[in-house]
């Protein structure tokens, strides 16, 4: 599992290169504003699961809430970008998301924040 540095965007644009997808998964930090970049190179299709960290939560006044893993599919050949990630469901103790791949070969993978300052 590798820790996937998050590349900051901004009006004039930014140059990022795309990192191999780990096998055993990666992790990246998130603060809500971050996006989720997947480039499948692949021969087929695959499925990328961004780990909930929690199940359910109650609101005042509310139903309880249930959360589950995102699964997204991202077609052989497809770019794909994912997010925001909201911090309270997918950010582990360390501030972190987790995400696996159902196949890591061919596919290149990078983190991305919004910046709101331009």
């Amino acid at each position: 599992m590798a820790t996937l540095a998050v590349t900051n965007l901004s009006s004039s644009g930014v140059t990022q290169t795309l990192a191999a997808a780990a096998g055993g998964g990666d992790v990246f930090p998130n603060d809500g504003k971050t996006i989720f970049v997947v480039n499948n190179g692949s021969g087929g299709s695959i499925n990328v699961t961004f780990t909930a960290q929690t199940t359910s939560a109650e609101k005042p006044g509310m139903e309880d809430i249930t959360y589950s893993d995102k699964v997204v599919a991202v077609a052989n050949g497809a770019i794909k970008m994912i997010g925001p990630f909201a911090t309270g469901t997918y950010n582990n103790p360390s501030g972190q998301v987790a995400v696996s791949y159902s196949s890591a070969t061919s596919v290149t993978v990078a983190a991305f924040r919004i910046n709101p300052k331009g």
